[in-house]
């Protein structure tokens, strides 16, 4: 036991709960790229290919793939540190969820719900995970992991 976490508990299952959400969220996001991107039509692929030629689609999406990935290693760095009671990460994720959630309905009003169908799953799914982990981490056991006393030193 180190001494960040040598007066802490260990975390409550609400927490566990957001961090593994939090990996699925990564999982969801990758996924929902990748079904955009080469399988669900239109394609984002062909729709860059046939716009901007085949080698200008293979550096989009792989410019895309980078800051995916880049964003997804913040993310669940924040989720690690979350998970070892980190408040100002448990904060970070909460702002995400309510930021995400917020993209979300907008989204959704200007687009509607036409047909459940897969590309509205692919899109939608990571945003309500992120918005669920949000909601975890308020809960009363969340809070109260987050809010004890700092060891000293």
């Amino acid at each position: 036991m180190n001494r960040a976490t040598a007066g802490r508990s260990q975390p409550p299952n609400e927490v566990e709960i957001a961090f593994r959400a939090a990996i699925g969220t990564v999982f969801l996001e990758f996924g929902s790229w990748a079904l955009n991107a080469f399988v669900l039509p239109p394609t984002g692929f062909a729709q860059l290919r046939d716009h901007e030629g085949l080698s200008g689609a293979i550096r989009q999406l792989s410019l895309s793939a980078a800051v995916l990935a880049v964003l997804a290693g913040a993310w669940l760095l924040c989720a690690v540190w979350m998970r070892r009671g980190r408040n100002w990460a448990r904060l970070v994720m909460i702002v995400a969820g309510a930021g995400n959630l917020l993209f979300l309905l907008n989204d959704m009003s200007m687009s509607g719900l036409a047909a459940l169908d897969w590309s509205l799953l692919s899109s939608y799914a990571p945003d309500l995970f992120i918005a669920v982990i949000a909601v975890v981490l308020l809960l009363p056991a969340s809070r109260a992991y987050f809010s004890a006393a700092e060891p000293a030193g």
